[in-house]
């Protein structure tokens, strides 16, 4: 087993160059939705970085964005999954950013660029701390890596990847990208599952082509039909109306209850950070994250129809979009709800709301108790002291699949997430020693995970 101030030594001796590495990663502009050529370069870079430890890197293609694989083999008898993602969000609105997002900026402690917390910075801490051990010894456990090229459009092929793949990537823990891995008071946070999702798009078309709003006392509005529709969905209080949405919604056990008790809401810093007025149910406190977690929704995340330029133009709208996600929770299924929702409509009177696209992920949850979470607790207290423990995140990945379909217990540990990263915003960032000591952190996980 490597001394941890042998570990340590190593890193400090490398983190210039290290972080000069997540920079270069950085600079390239890999947003999936752009299509293959634009996340192919920095795929291909990555799998330079890590054939330089392993000769066993390939390529996941099944019809979306390829995914990486590589399998550097270890001293131990344990294995351990590796995930992360190399695809970027959009830079848009591009006007709001200080700088260029594809070229890394180092100010005040930071580093400032599109992907660097979502989700560059987990790639390179992992191969950094790989060369790391590799450097000093040998690693104490079999590393797959899986570095997914479309986790910011849905996973679309993650699933058939893993089923595909199940042999390779069946493993005795999983490390999946790091969550929020500090809350406002800097304490270290660990999750253990995800929420599931569905995202739907939506349409209604009332007329061939745009009319003089003079004529709305007789044509049909497309505008009036879709918000109608949409009010129908759900209250103000966030009760969802859709027959049967909460049959299969499952209650915080006991050792849920028991984690959310000592997470701080921060209702205040949340308050002044995001500017509401009062929590949707004005929660008392205790209650404010078991309602975060476990109460489904349903959400308009962008609507579109008519005129929204300057002045006035008197238009009845032709056509009217919708786009809606709901966050679910164990166990509900994206496509169970899918087909409630298209019941909804058809029986409230709003046939004419077609469902023109659709995308889902599953919710998954992993037991705390696993000997991967046992590793990864005993390392953050070594590192950054008692971390705060969530039953999931708020959020929703791929996680699904490999927790509930390969049965790989899961922890989302501890790395450069922060409240005020900007992840999918402009100006996203993290700070530089919170990427140093990721490095740290996965070394230790490793070495402690192998020598149990």
């Amino acid at each position: 087993m490597i001394s941890t101030s042998a570990v340590d030594a190593y890193i400090e001796k490398n983190s210039r160059r290290f972080i000069e590495e997540l920079e270069e990663l950085c600079a390239f502009p890999s947003i999936s939705n752009h299509g293959l050529d634009a996340v192919g370069p920095a795929r291909d870079w990555i799998a330079g970085r890590l054939g330089r430890f392993t000769d066993r890197v390939e390529t996941f293609d099944e019809g979306g964005m390829p995914a990486l694989y590589a399998e550097v083999p270890g001293a131990g008898r344990r294995t351990l999954l590796l995930y992360q993602h190399y695809d970027v969000q959009p830079v848009d609105p591009i006007d709001l950013w200080d700088s260029d997002p594809f070229k890394p900026v180092e100010k005040d402690g930071r580093i400032i660029a599109r992907g660097v917390a979502d989700d560059k910075a987990d790639v390179m801490a992992r191969i950094n701390a790989l060369e790391t051990l590799k450097g000093l010894g040998e690693i104490p456990v079999t590393l797959r890596f899986l570095v997914e090229g479309e986790e910011e459009i849905g996973s679309k092929t993650f699933e058939t990847i893993a089923h595909k793949h199940a042999d390779k990537l069946r493993a005795d823990g999983c490390l999946w990208e790091s969550g929020a891995s500090f809350d406002d008071k800097g304490r270290p946070t660990l999750q253990f599952g995800c929420r599931g999702l569905l995202y739907v798009q939506l349409r209604v078309t009332m007329l061939d082509f745009d009319q003089h709003s003079g004529f709305a006392s007789i044509y049909p509005s497309a505008s009036m039909y879709l918000v109608e529709a949409l009010s129908s969905l759900r209250d103000q209080d966030m009760n969802i109306r859709i027959d049967g949405f909460y049959e299969r919604v499952v209650e915080p056990n006991d050792a849920d209850r028991a984690m959310m008790a000592k997470i701080d809401p921060e209702i205040g810093q949340r308050r002044k950070l995001v500017g509401f007025d009062r929590l949707i149910r004005d929660p008392m406190a205790e209650h404010v994250i078991e309602q975060l977690l476990f109460t489904p929704t349903c959400n308009i995340a962008g609507i579109t129809t008519g005129y929204q330029g300057k002045g006035s133009k008197t238009v009845l709208p032709a056509e009217a979009t919708a786009k809606l996600d709901f966050r679910l929770i164990p166990d509900q299924d994206p496509d169970d709800i899918l087909a409630r929702l298209r019941t909804h409509f058809d029986s409230h009177g709003f046939e004419k709301v077609e469902i023109v696209w659709h995308d889902g992920e599953k919710p998954a949850r992993s037991d705390p108790r696993s000997e991967i979470a046992k590793s990864v607790i005993g390392s953050v207290q070594e590192l950054h002291g008692e971390p705060i423990l969530w039953p999931f995140m708020p959020a929703t990945g791929p996680m699904h699949p490999v927790v509930s379909d390969l049965g790989v217990p899961t922890v989302l540990p501890v790395g450069v997430g922060r409240p005020d990263n900007r992840i999918h915003a402009p100006n996203e960032n993290i700070h530089a020693a919170d990427y140093i000591n990721t490095i740290r952190l996965m070394c230790r996980v490793w070495e402690r995970f192998g020598a149990t």
